[in-house]
């Protein structure tokens, strides 16, 4: 028997979409492009957050960083490319104080805010508070032990306004941490149009009487 005989028994027979899939190069050649259209437009919104930020960085916490910026970029959150930004950021074993803005190749562009330590308790009341307001209609709240899952899910995230509802209320206070996301989805028809440092900004104001 012809050793690559034996070799081929042991493989599945391609589909036709597999051969499909494997014949197509143009998604991996525009890749870098759009990749670099990302990140500029994440320096965009950095530049565009730290003049809002700026003008209130006395009510905010000392140990936040408003000079330092990082963007990274990942080829695998569960199987797809992402660059992400995170600015302002405040990063320690206690705390954590941080507006992270995510791309997720074939998901979504997410604004997100995080938020762990000693101010905890009163940011849980003012959300609360808040939570019927207009402004967070469409912001989701993290309900997860993990505050790094970005899967948009109901058992990962509900909206802001569900608070209402007195035992949701207790399942994000026992988290010990607050991750707020609004996501606008890459198969929205109006994503293309999209103004990336508009929305981060209006997002950082819209969660604003949380934090001051």
């Amino acid at each position: 028997m012809n050793p690559e005989d034996s070799d081929n028994s042991k493989n599945s027979v391609w589909s036709e979409k597999e051969l499909e899939l494997v014949s197509h190069v143009e998604i991996f050649q525009n890749k870098p492009t759009i990749l670099k259209n990302v990140e500029q437009r994440l320096i965009i919104l950095q530049k565009e957050l730290e003049k809002e930020i700026t003008n209130i960085s006395s009510k905010l916490p000392d140990e936040i960083d408003l000079i330092k910026n990082q963007i990274a970029r990942g080829e695998n959150h569960n199987g797809f490319p992402f660059l992400s930004l995170d600015y302002p950021q405040n990063f320690s074993k206690t705390e954590m104080f941080t507006m992270r803005t995510l791309f997720w190749w074939g998901h979504y562009l997410g604004f997100s805010l995080i938020l762990k330590g000693r101010f905890f308790s009163t940011y849980v009341e003012r959300l609360i508070e808040n939570c019927q307001s207009e402004p967070l209609k469409n912001i989701y709240v993290s309900i997860t032990p993990n505050p790094w899952e970005w899967e948009i899910t109901d058992e990962n995230f509900l909206l802001v306004s569900r608070l209402k509802n007195e035992d949701l209320q207790k399942k994000v206070y026992c988290l010990n941490y607050l991750k707020f996301i609004r996501v606008f989805p890459i198969k929205n028809q109006n994503f293309k149009n999209l103004n990336w440092s508009k929305e981060g900004v209006q997002f950082w104001s819209d969660l604003l009487p949380l934090l001051i």
